[in-house]
């Protein structure tokens, strides 16, 4: 296995997915999705020169255009001085210079941002069916295509689409969690480390941004509040790169921030039909910003009266609930960053916004069925199979976390960002009850508390005597001690 850089954090997966590409003995075709800002181009880069290969981003320019300067990165990769100053006539004679200069050897093209290449060449795609069913097939060239228009690149595999069955490897750069979003702040306090991924979320590029040696205030201050930051106004403008029109997306992304979850409530706030509004849904949905959410025990199949809508990125909720407002009001061109921060954001930050982004907090850390440092012991009774959250069709009752592992147990989890209490224990039993009858097959229910505050000492009492799981935040982060019994 070729070694991963150490500047790539992370990406384990990801890095292996594609080494495995290129070490397989015949050709390859590989998909790498993802949003922007996910990391792609920084992994794709460092993992082109770790194999000896060639990474060719595209832009926004004519077919022409493009071809010349993958033409001159094939002259500077193969150091040949004639394709430095002329390019290459079309894209069957850059597939074939490819394969020639390979030579039979592991070679590795990346194409990212490939739907700006599709897009100033239509017949791509074709040409590309066209080369993998007739002359890639004795070669160990892997193409790697690579774009953060997932919509388009989801479709350039479809059912109708050239390329469909042909990709023989399909890699999704995702957004970091929690407890990697963490990494970019390893000596804040865990408490901390949660408010980082409420504000910047899991892309990568917008954590980068963040200085480790300043407080969360000041980074948010400097990076988000300030007109100059970069993510000032980046939600205002994401989809600006992939639409010519986007306003109804941005609608619906607004509606979904403000807290409108049913389909009903979202169309009403917007102001379109359900038939005018599905399309620009799907679209927001494919592209990963919004996700549809269903109570665990209705899949695979859902109630659609108890299907609900949230945005997949905090950065995108932060920014709505607290960044919209002050840009639209012109305040950041009149009060400082810092003051902005102080009297507008930190207030009401964690009642608002980051006591519900604690929650997905908890939800990743049971997905990853986190374990003590020393590996000996499980903090979770089982690994889960599923993990998501419940609630009721009128949404009057609700669980932050349930778990299932297919043998008959079930984990139900209160989400605290404050202390909790024996009456909220109370509350986790009686639905967890609710949760173990509708999921039917159930034979052990364990209630989880999640807290940032601790306990009282009535729900300290009953953990103590084996009645509920406590996992602290700073356990969740390994900066504390775990409160499981044994």
């Amino acid at each position: 296995m070729i070694a991963k850089p150490s500047d790539v954090l992370d990406r384990d997966r990801e890095w292996s997915q594609l080494v495995r590409a290129v070490e397989e003995r015949g050709p390859g075709l590989v998909l790498v999705v993802g949003r922007r800002r996910a990391g792609k181009s920084f992994l794709l880069t460092r993992f082109a020169r770790a194999v000896g290969g060639l990474y060719v981003q595209a832009t926004r320019k004519t077919e022409r255009e493009q071809l010349l300067d993958v033409s001159r990165a094939l002259g500077e990769r193969f150091d040949d001085a004639a394709l430095r100053r002329v390019s290459l006539p079309d894209w069957e004679a850059v597939l074939e210079y490819v394969v020639e200069r390979a030579a039979g050897e592991p070679f590795a093209f990346v194409l990212d941002e490939f739907p700006y290449l599709a897009g100033a060449a239509p017949a791509l795609p074709s040409i590309l069916q066209a080369w993998w069913d007739h002359q890639a097939t004795d070669t160990r060239v892997t193409l790697v295509l690579s774009g953060s228009h997932v919509s388009a690149m989801n479709r350039l595999v479809g059912a109708d689409q050239p390329l469909y069955g042909r990709c023989t490897a399909r890699v999704d750069v995702r957004a970091f969690d929690a407890l990697d979003a963490a990494r970019f702040a390893p000596d804040w306090s865990a408490r901390d480390k949660v408010r980082l991924y409420a504000v910047f979320g899991g892309l990568p590029g917008h954590l980068a941004l963040v200085d480790p040696g300043r407080t969360l205030g000041e980074n948010v201050a400097r990076h988000v509040l300030d007109t100059s930051g970069r993510l000032y106004d980046e939600a205002a403008h994401a989809f600006d790169a992939f639409l010519s029109d986007a306003a109804v997306h941005y609608s619906v992304v607004e509606a979904v921030a403000s807290g409108e979850r049913r389909w009903s409530r979202i169309t009403s706030r917007v102001g379109k039909q359900t038939s005018a509004l599905k399309r620009p849904l799907d679209w927001l949905l494919g592209m990963g910003v919004v996700e549809r959410m269903a109570p665990i025990t209705e899949y695979p199949r859902p109630n659609p009266k108890r299907v609900q809508y949230r945005l997949s990125d905090p950065y995108l909720a932060f920014w709505h609930r607290f960044v919209a407002d002050v840009r639209g009001q012109g305040l950041a061109s009149l009060v400082p960053p810092e003051a902005l921060w102080e009297q507008t954001v930190e207030p009401r930050l964690d009642e608002t916004h980051v006591a519900g982004v604690f929650e997905d907090v908890c939800r990743q850390w049971v997905a990853r069925r986190a374990v003590r440092d020393d590996g000996a012991l499980s903090l979770l009774p089982f690994a889960p199979m599923q993990v998501g959250s419940w609630w009721t069709g009128d949404s009057a009752e609700e669980v932050d976390v349930v778990a299932l592992d297919g043998k008959g147990g079930l984990l139900v989890g209160e989400c605290k960002w404050g202390r909790a209490d024996g009456r909220d224990l109370d509350t986790l039993v009686r639905r967890g009850a609710l949760v173990a009858a509708e999921a039917g097959g159930v034979e052990r229910v364990t209630p989880v508390l999640f807290t940032a505050g601790g306990l009282d000492a009535r729900a300290e009492a009953r953990v103590e005597a084996g009645e509920a799981v406590h996992v602290s935040v700073e356990a969740m982060f390994g900066l504390g001690p775990d409160a499981l019994t044994p």
